[in-house]
């Protein structure tokens, strides 16, 4: 989507003063492939879209020119583990990162938004729950922001694999900063994925940056599993392994927990869950950056965005709903660009797992009425926590909070912090959501599309990295293979002379 043009920023530095500065504050000699390109373009004022592998860089491109540029770099992220690894390595490297989320105590609170009010702070790292907070977003209004990042942000688009709704509003959000430059970063994304993030962000002629979806040192293989007991003993027999630290990745909490008590006893490893305590997260997950874990057992709730370059094994436990999903998880191995090992345990009988997790993803025309009759029936002036409405209604809380953004879309609805909203108009159902929802119908057809080339992908014999990469649109020759999957071993091992 074209949006009008916005006045150009004066160009700071050149190329040889952004070197310096790369080398002074960051400790790198040049620019790795797509660095510089987006941060010339953001700092002649304009948007960029990079689409780069996980482990090559992208980060740097707003942290540099965040210091090229003045004012306050505003950066979106939806993990707090990330923003705690990033900020801890830009304090040691000398450069003045603020961090504001619910893991903060209220003295950390207090201090981060004295911070912001009195213009301390290069950087600012926030998830986008943070900007349903007026009083914090009044302090953050009162500063010149010069640039928006929007980190994963794969997160924004209806056709993305981890869709999240609270990313629909940073297009507005960036106008009322004073619609800075954007930057979209991302290490998954397809073409039309590409386009959706420009359109739901409002950026003005993006300029693109792909450099390429091929690791060379990932090794990707499919073991076929006919019952979990097969699964088990692969999994065993990776533990036991010599290779390293890894991240074993299962479906559901459920399986995740038993297959942790079976094998806590002989291993170290950790478990990880959306439904643990925050402090056994926080305590397990720093176990695992630290080095002290063989393995972390976890369900999809961890990952993104965790800077742990040492990983040499990551196992898909069950596939999981996309290719893009899939890369995202398996693209944590090997940040160091050694050799490591992704395996996917293969059953297709695992796919009733991943249609249980799409049927529940997105509403439908009757269960948007009922959250909207539900919350009509409260009066103007009284917040109502999300919990209450999916508890009268039925409907699932995800599918309530994307009801209630649909409705915030049309100035219906506003959203407090920890998960209350409040009607600002009498008749909520006199507004038609229904093409909204035909948005959604779509989704769900684009969802099991994408489920069925995940399977594809288990059950191909051709090269397993030519067919990600084809995936993604990038061009491979027809005769291309990597030489470095269990597809391409096989072929090699049939090929060789009796």
């Amino acid at each position: 989507m074209v949006h009008a043009k916005r006045s150009r920023v004066q160009k700071k530095v050149t190329k040889d003063a952004a070197r310096a500065l790369l080398r002074e504050r960051f400790g790198h000699a040049d620019f790795r492939k797509g660095q510089w390109e987006p941060i010339t373009a953001l700092l002649d004022g304009g948007d960029a879209v990079v689409v780069m592998p996980t482990g090559s860089g992208k980060s740097l491109i707003y942290q540099l020119t965040a210091l090229a540029l003045p004012g306050l770099t505003v950066v979106v992220s939806p993990l707090i583990a990330l923003m705690k690894d990033q900020t801890d390595k830009l304090s040691a490297q000398g450069v003045d990162a603020v961090a504001m989320h619910s893991h903060l105590n209220t003295q950390e609170t207090r201090e981060a938004h004295r911070q912001i009010q009195e213009g301390e702070g290069e950087l600012l790292y926030l998830t986008p729950e943070r900007f349903k907070d007026r009083s914090f977003f009044e302090r953050l209004l009162s500063r010149k922001v010069s640039l928006f990042v929007i980190d994963e942000a794969h997160c924004v688009s209806q056709w993305g694999h981890d869709f999240r709704p609270d990313y629909l509003s940073l297009g507005s959000i960036a106008k009322r900063l004073g619609r800075p430059p954007i930057l979209a970063l991302t290490a998954t994304a397809t073409q039309e994925v590409q386009d959706d993030i420009a359109r739901h962000l409002g950026m003005c002629d993006p300029h693109v940056t792909v450099t390429g979806f091929a690791r060379p040192n990932l090794r990707f293989e499919v073991r076929r599993t006919v019952n979990d007991g097969l699964k088990d003993s692969i999994v065993e027999h990776i533990l036991s392994g010599p290779d390293g630290t890894g991240v074993i990745y299962v479906a559901t909490v459920k399986e995740a927990e038993r297959l942790y008590d079976q094998s806590k006893e002989r291993h170290e490893i950790g478990l990880y869950h959306g439904k643990r305590p925050a402090a056994d997260r926080k305590a397990v997950q720093n176990a695992f950056m630290n080095g002290n874990l063989k393995a972390m057992i976890a369900t999809n709730a961890f990952g993104l965005g965790i800077d742990q370059q040492n990983i040499r094994f990551v196992v898909h436990y069950h596939f999981p709903g996309s290719i893009e999903a899939y890369y995202q998880e398996a693209g944590r191995a090997g940040r160091d660009g050694l050799p490591a090992t992704c395996t996917m345990l293969y059953r297709v009988e695992d796919r009733r797992i991943q249609s249980y997790f799409l049927g529940g993803k997105y509403p439908e025309v009757e269960e948007a009425a009922r959250v909207a009759i539900a919350l009509e029936k409260y009066p103007l002036d009284t917040p109502v926590a999300l919990a209450d409405i999916a508890n009268i209604t039925k409907v699932p809380q995800r599918k309530a909070k994307i009801v209630f953004a649909l409705l915030k879309r049309h100035g219906l609805v506003r959203e407090h912090r920890g998960g209350h909203w409040q009607r600002l108009q009498g008749n909520l159902t006199s507004v038609d959501l229904s093409l909204d929802l035909t948005d959604y119908e779509d989704r769900r057809a684009n969802d099991q599309k994408k489920l069925r080339t995940i399977i594809d992908f288990c059950q191909t014999t051709e090269c397993r990295t030519k067919f990600i990469l084809e995936h993604f649109g990038e061009a491979v020759s027809p005769g291309w293979s990597c030489g470095n999957c269990d597809a391409c071993d096989a072929r090699l091992q049939w090929a060789q002379p009796a």
